[in-house]
């Protein structure tokens, strides 16, 4: 059977005709289903689906405002406890006095008159510097773990060293600012 333009053309058309019945049938009972509702349900469905979504608006809301709030205090703990490692821990001779003047902001005085009891006569013979600062700050609580790496140069004799820290620091609000009030070496001791 030999198929002409004009047999192509009648099967186009049928098919055609088909999709379109198809479809009209498909719309009339999509219309059908949503005209037989009752009006009132769809009033009282429109006011739930608006009560619901201003109370999902609301809360996403709320936990944006929290989740703000925990990323500003986050944000703050990972830099004040940068700040108290590279105050307690940068040792140079022409820095230490501004750091020990500067270290009162980062932690408390008791800390502070524990980590700088030096007046820096001895801080000529080494000097340490801190780099690679990682800050873990506590999800609840107001503490964070701090690794970093510090290196040791002892000026008289040449010796220098490297070595990973790990600390566990607590911080405190004091006159509405956040400072370290305690300080744990975590690093684990060397040896066999």
């Amino acid at each position: 059977m030999n198929f002409t333009a004009r047999h192509l053309a009648y099967l186009f058309g049928v098919l055609l005709l088909i999709s379109l019945a198809a479809n009209a049938f498909f719309y009339q009972q999509a219309t059908a289903v949503t005209s037989t509702s009752d009006p009132s349900e769809t009033k009282n469905e429109s006011v739930t689906s608006l009560e619901s979504a201003t109370s999902e608006d609301t809360s996403a809301d709320t936990e944006q405002v929290v989740a703000s709030s925990e990323t500003e205090r986050m944000e703050e703990l990972t830099t004040r406890a940068t700040r108290f490692v590279e105050y307690a821990f940068t040792i140079t001779k022409d820095s230490y006095t501004t750091q020990k003047r500067q270290a009162k902001d980062v932690m408390s005085e008791e800390l502070a008159a524990t980590l700088f009891a030096a007046d820096g006569s001895d801080v000529g013979t080494f000097e340490t510097t801190v780099r690679n600062i990682e800050v873990f700050p506590s999800v609840s609580g107001e503490d964070c773990l701090v690794r970093f790496e510090q290196h040791l140069w002892i000026t008289e004799t040449g010796y220098e060293e490297t070595t990973q820290e790990l600390l566990a620091l607590t911080f405190e609000s004091i006159e509405g600012r956040l400072v370290v009030t305690e300080m744990e070496d975590l690093t684990p001791e060397g040896g066999i």
